[in-house]
């Protein structure tokens, strides 16, 4: 990699000493001795891949976000990796709560190309190709490529030198766009604890770009990760940085998908009372003719604004409220186009069927479940098979 080792060496020690952890006592929780470990921290051996990869599981990240994005992009190309087998952690995420310290922000590195707009909008082209296979197709469609793209050509961009700082900060943008669509395709692929590696990484070059609320948008699905998978130990903090980051810098149909990311999470959390005080908040929002005015890292996730409904759905099912539940449910799947988002559509439309089978209306159920049943088997995510052996082990298989 094109890292000076005593550096990386410097921020690895920087990492280990935050954690509050001897060489020692890190040498007893990866596969490295302690000798070992003192030679990567002083830069006497160039520390590979995985020894970063180590330090960011025990100690958070440890490199600066364009090394931290290139190492993760290339463990995950290399199916040997540990990484692949990576279990979420509660702890990694609560390292997203603190901002890095200022001797791991990224140095820029000067070299004799200069990147322009030409180039940013070069990778969001390539992005934006990435997420319309993904949408249609699913997270296994194109996950090793993204991984590819990021570790190399992108990464290899942000070490060069920038027209004008503007370029810069949308480079890192862009940069953090891939980072996030890598994580969400893991995400959809099964692979939890790599898809929160990538939305740190996200965050990361979100933080390092200074567009305004980017930031933000990495937080909050980190907070509904933890939602998602039952480990909401930070969930509400998460989501509640998340808000506070969005405030004042994206307009308000965009806010309301960090106010309903909250509630979720208080729902999720077992805290009915505030889930439905901070759902209130984006009620204005859930309009279908409502304006929309999202930036282009939000707009290719969610275009119609059915993100608002859709997570609204979630958190009144948390908190067992399956009327209100339904509606959202219902509203969210007429706002998906089955032709961009194939996947989302599909599955919100299996989730209003469920909510509707458990109301005892079964016609109703079937009406909605039965047209997307194909694009549920035909896409390659493990949400997908999940919501279709649900909607078989609900209505028994005869809808199927």
């Amino acid at each position: 990699m094109d890292t000076d080792p005593r550096a990386t060496g410097a921020r690895l020690r920087a990492a280990r000493e935050a954690a509050g952890l001897s060489l020692a006592a890190l040498a007893a929780r990866i596969p490295y001795c302690k000798a070992a470990l003192g030679h990567y921290e002083t830069g006497t051996r160039t520390p590979t891949a995985e020894v970063i990869a180590w330090y960011d599981q025990v100690c958070g990240p440890a490199a600066d976000p364009v090394t931290s994005a290139a190492v993760l992009g290339r463990n995950d190309v290399d199916r040997r990796s540990f990484l692949r087998r990576a279990a979420y952690s509660a702890a990694l995420s609560a390292t997203a709560l603190a901002s890095l310290p200022e001797a791991a922000r990224l140095a820029t590195v000067g070299e004799s190309r200069h990147v322009g707009m030409a180039e940013v909008q070069a990778v969001h082209g390539v992005t934006d190709a990435f997420h319309r296979l993904d949408e249609v197709r699913g997270g296994g469609a194109g996950r090793t490529a993204v991984a590819e793209f990021l570790s190399t050509d992108v990464a290899a961009l942000l070490r060069s030198e920038f027209a004008t700082a503007e370029v810069r900060s949308q480079a890192f943008g862009a940069a953090a766009e891939l980072a996030y669509l890598a994580g969400f395709k893991a995400h959809d692929a099964g692979a939890d604890g790599l898809a929160q590696r990538y939305y740190m990484s996200a965050l990361r070059l979100a933080e390092e770009s200074g567009i305004p609320g980017h930031d933000a948008w990495a937080l909050r699905i980190l907070g509904l990760q933890g939602a998602d998978l039952e480990q909401r130990r930070h969930s509400v903090n998460l989501a509640e940085n998340a808000l506070l980051r969005a405030d004042g810098q994206v307009s308000g149909v965009a806010s309301a998908l960090f106010v309903v990311a909250l509630a979720r999470c208080h729902a999720e959390s077992g805290d009915a009372a505030q889930a439905r005080v901070v759902l209130r908040r984006a009620e204005p929002y859930m309009d279908t003719g409502t304006v929309l005015e999202f930036p282009r890292w939000m707009a290719g996730w969610t275009p119609t604004g059915a993100i608002v409904p859709h997570q609204a759905a979630k958190a009144f099912e948390a908190v067992g409220d399956l009327v209100a539940a339904e509606q959202h449910y219902a509203l969210a799947a007429s706002m998906w186009n089955p032709s961009t988002h194939a996947r989302v559509h599909a599955i919100t439309c299996a989730e209003t069927a469920l909510i509707r089978w458990r109301m005892g209306d079964e016609a109703g159920a079937t009406e909605i479940v039965r047209p997307v049943l194909a694009t549920l088997a035909a896409v390659d995510s493990d949400r997908t098979r999940a919501v279709l052996e649900e909607v078989g082990e609900g209505f028994g298989h005869s809808v199927i």
